[in-house]
């Protein structure tokens, strides 16, 4: 039940940031959307690197599937949904601990946060990638398949 309370949470999250975006319609809808659905995935896995890499797949995934859906660039999507998903939690621990001189403490905080974008930026790199692959492929197979019936 916590598990869909909590994607309940990240789909407003995300709605929200897309407006803050000046998301416009359902670009809004669909922002939270995706950003239920990547919470929703996350919750199914208990590593913290492991959560972080499966909501970068969801909501990359789906951003690239929603752009090419509505006509959109995927940049209308991704960057609304990828800010609740940054581990800001970390960061104000991190901070603190900086303020009150735990400096290795701190600087393993900071490792934690390199970690966790780290996983979160490549499976985006890695969704984009296989888009980029698949579809230049489907463009080299439809310019063979024409060439063939000239």
């Amino acid at each position: 039940m916590m598990i869909l309370i909590n994607a309940i949470g990240a789909g407003i999250v995300c709605s929200m940031c897309s407006v803050r975006f000046n998301g416009r319609g359902s670009n809004i809808l669909v922002a939270g959307f995706i950003g239920f659905m990547a919470a929703l995935v996350m919750g199914f896995f208990s590593g913290m690197y492991v959560r972080a890499f499966v909501s970068g797949l969801t909501y990359s995934i789906l951003s690239e599937i929603f752009s090419r859906v509505f006509d959109k660039p995927v940049s209308v999507y991704l960057p609304a949904v990828l800010v609740p998903f940054v581990p800001g939690k970390l960061t104000y621990y991190m901070m603190g601990e900086f303020v009150h001189g735990d400096r290795v403490a701190a600087m393993d905080r900071v490792a934690e946060i390199l970690c966790v974008c780290g996983m979160i930026a490549l499976a985006i790199l890695l969704t984009e990638t296989a888009i980029r692959v698949w579809t230049e492929g489907r463009e080299k197979f439809k310019q063979k398949q024409a060439a063939q019936s000239k």
